[in-house]
C-alpha cells in the first residue's frame, strides 16, 4: 500500500536531519523557513493578516501559521499540504510551482517519481487547413447569391406589405370640438416609413404629407365655422398600396353675434378738471340712447393747492356738516381736514333725452369740493348701459376755515371774519364751526389755544398754539402768522 505522508517517506528516504524531514521543523540553521518566510513577507507586503487570508483562502489559521513557521509537522496530509501552498501562494502572488518545489527540497520530498518507458501511444495525425484560389472563388459566389436573394425577398416584402398608419393627435378621439374663433389645428400621427400621407378636407382633393425617417407627420388643418371632415391613409406611391382611411371630425361652434347694447360716453368735462365758478357743463354722446341721467356725488372738500386730485374710481362718501368727536389732537387735526364746509345738498339726479344724433348735454351749478359726476343711458325698452364716472373740483373761493374743539373742559375762540364783528364763544369738546371769508379771519382764543384746531380750504394747520401764541390771522395771500391782536 502506497504511503502518502511525505513525512514518512522522508523518513525512509532521507538521513534524519539533512533537511529536516516532514515532521521535522522544515528551518534552516538560523531556525527560519525560507519558504515560511516567503509567504510571511508576500502576506506583510500585501498587508492583511492571518484572519484575513483565513477568511479569503479558507485556509484554517493554524495551517496558515504551521506554513510560515516551517512547522510541516502539524500539518495534514501532503496532498493537502501541497494544495494549501498553492492557494496561499497563488493568493499572496507568488509563483506556486515554485513555492511547492522549494517545499519539497526543504521538508526532504524527492521529486515525484516519472516513469522512464512509455507505452507505445496512438500516432494522431493533424491536417491543417489549406486554402485554394477555387475557394475564395466559391465563397464569391455564396456572398452575391446571398446578397441578390436578400434584395429580391427585401423588394418582395416590400410590394406585398401594406403602410400603416396612426393618428396621435388628436389622441383618444375622432370628434374633437374646439374653443369659437379656433382657425386651425395640427394633426400628428405615424405611418410605414417611405410612405406617403394624403389628407383630405370636407371631400376636397387630397393633400400630400411626407413623412419622415421615423415614421412620424404632421398636418395643419385649416378650421371653418361648424364642423370640419378631415379623411386621412397612407399610401405606398411604388405599389398603390394604402392603409384604411381614418376620420377626424373637428367642429368650430359658430359664434351667436350678441345683440347690439346701448352705449354712452363723455365728452366734457375732462376727468379732474377744475371748474372755478361751480358752473358743470356736461356733454356727451350715445347709440341707442333715449335718455341719460346725470347724477353728481359730493367726494369731499377740494384738495389742497397742488396736491393731486384722486381718480374718479374713489368710492363716494357723503359730505357731512360736522366731524366726530376725536380723542386725540391728531385725530382731530385729521378729522378737521378731511371735513369742508356743510355744502348745500347735492343737486338731485337730473335725466335728460337724448338728440336725434345721440348726443346729450346737462348744465348744473356745484358748490366748492371734489365731485364725482356719473352718467346712465337708457334705450326705449330700458335697458342702462354701463355707469361712466367723471371726477371734477370745484375750489374754495376765498377762505374756508373750520374750527374743531378738542381738549377736556372745550375752550372759548373768539374770531373776526373780513375785519367785522367779533364771532365765537365757549364750545365743548368735538364741536366744529364752518367759517367763510372773503379776504381774511382772525381768531383768538384766550387760554387754550392748543385745544382748537383749524383747517383752512381743506388743509389742516394744527393747534392755534403750534404757531407760539392764542392769536393766529390768515389770509389769502400770506397764509397763517401769529399776531398780537385781532
Amino acid at each position: 500500500m502506497t504511503n502518502s505522508n511525505p513525512s514518512r517517506r522522508a523518513a525512509t528516504r532521507r538521513p534524519v536531519g539533512s533537511h529536516g524531514g516532514h515532521g521535522g521543523s522544515g528551518v534552516d540553521g538560523n531556525g527560519r523557513s525560507p519558504v515560511g518566510e516567503q509567504l510571511r513577507g508576500a502576506r506583510e507586503t500585501k498587508g492583511v493578516d492571518l484572519h484575513r487570508v483565513e477568511r479569503d483562502t479558507k485556509i484554517r489559521i493554524k495551517y496558515l501559521e504551521a506554513l510560515e513557521s516551517g512547522d510541516f509537522g502539524d500539518l495534514p496530509g501532503e496532498v493537502y499540504t501541497r494544495g494549501f501552498l498553492r492557494n496561499y501562494a497563488t493568493y499572496l502572488g507568488l509563483d506556486a510551482d515554485d513555492i511547492v518545489a522549494e517545499w519539497r527540497h526543504e521538508a526532504g520530498e524527492p521529486e515525484p517519481f516519472l516513469p522512464r518507458l512509455v507505452g507505445p501511444q496512438p500516432m494522431t495525425i493533424r491536417r491543417g487547413v489549406v486554402f485554394q484560389r477555387s475557394h475564395a472563388i466559391i465563397l464569391v459566389v455564396v456572398l452575391i447569391v446571398v446578397a441578390v436573394g436578400s434584395y429580391f425577398g427585401f423588394q418582395v416584402t416590400r410590394f406585398l406589405q401594406y403602410p400603416s398608419l396612426a393618428v396621435s393627435d388628436p389622441s383618444g378621439q375622432r370628434d374633437l370640438q374646439l374653443p369659437p374663433g379656433t382657425t386651425s389645428y395640427v394633426l400628428k400621427g405615424s405611418a410605414t416609413a417611405g410612405t406617403t400621407v394624403l389628407v383630405s378636407w370636407d371631400g376636397q382633393d387630397p393633400t400630400t404629407v411626407t413623412v419622415d425617417d421615423s415614421g412620424h407627420w404632421t398636418y395643419t388643418a385649416l378650421l371653418h365655422f361648424g364642423s370640419n371632415q378631415f379623411d386621412i391613409k397612407a399610401m405606398n406611391l411604388d405599389t398603390s398600396h394604402a392603409s384604411g382611411t381614418l376620420r377626424v371630425i373637428i367642429t368650430v361652434p359658430v359664434v351667436t353675434p350678441s345683440p347690439p347694447a346701448p352705449e354712452i360716453a363723455f365728452v366734457t368735462p375732462a376727468d379732474g378738471s377744475s371748474v372755478k365758478d361751480g358752473a358743470v357743463n356736461v356733454s356727451g354722446t350715445s347709440s341707442m340712447v333715449t335718455s341719460v341721467t346725470l347724477t353728481p356725488t359730493y367726494l369731499g372738500p377740494p384738495p389742497a393747492p397742488g396736491a393731486t386730485i384722486p381718480p374718479s374710481t374713489v368710492t363716494p362718501t357723503p359730505a357731512v356738516s360736522s366731524s366726530p368727536n376725536a380723542s386725540s389732537a391728531a385725530s382731530a387735526a385729521s378729522a378737521g381736514a378731511s371735513a369742508g364746509p356743510s355744502p348745500s345738498p347735492a343737486p338731485t339726479p337730473a335725466t335728460v333725452k337724448a338728440a336725434a344724433d345721440g348726443t346729450f348735454a346737462v348744465s348744473l351749478q356745484l358748490n366748492p369740493g371734489r365731485w364725482q359726476l356719473t352718467i346712465v343711458g337708457s334705450d326705449t325698452n330700458g335697458h342702462a348701459t354701463a355707469a361712466l364716472s367723471r371726477t371734477v373740483v370745484v375750489p374754495y373761493k376765498g377762505l374756508n376755515i373750520v374750527i374743531l374743539i378738542d381738549g377736556a373742559g372745550g375752550a372759548c375762540p373768539n374770531y373776526f371774519v373780513d375785519g367785522g364783528a367779533q364771532k365765537g364763544g365757549c364750545s365743548a369738546t368735538g364741536s366744529t364751526t364752518t367759517v367763510t371769508a372773503n379776504k381774511s379771519f382772525c381768531i383768538n382764543v384766550p387760554g387754550r389755544p392748543d385745544f382748537v384746531f383749524l383747517t383752512v380750504n381743506g388743509t389742516a394747520l394744527g393747534s392755534v398754539s403750534k404757531f407760539g401764541g392764542q392769536r393766529l390771522y390768515i389770509d389769502t395771500t400770506s397764509g397763517a402768522r401769529k399776531v398780537s391782536s385781532c
